[in-house]
């Protein structure tokens, strides 16, 4: 019972910090028994994850904000000076 309620404290703690990636993997270990599942998923999901971009509004809303990994920004624009 314990290990359910320091789930569900990593699982609140993970919301408040942002950590997306263990949003799902997490809530199948709050659940008894998908815990060994929920261990699998989140190593698979760590392992697999990757940085490309983030992308938010700027405080006026008439922009976006992008940060993304230098070759990305690099192949972006690549591809616009290939489109004119």
């Amino acid at each position: 019972m314990l290990a359910v309620v320091l789930t569900g404290a990593a699982l609140a703690a993970a919301i408040v910090l942002g950590i997306e990636q263990l949003y799902v993997p997490l809530g199948l270990a709050a659940v008894p028994g998908c815990f060994p599942v929920a261990l699998a998923v989140a190593v698979v999901a760590w392992t697999r994850s990757g940085y490309f971009a983030d992308v938010w509004l700027s405080d006026a809303t008439d922009h976006l904000i992008v940060s993304a990994h230098p070759d990305f920004a690099t192949a972006i624009d690549q591809r616009r000076a290939g489109s004119r």
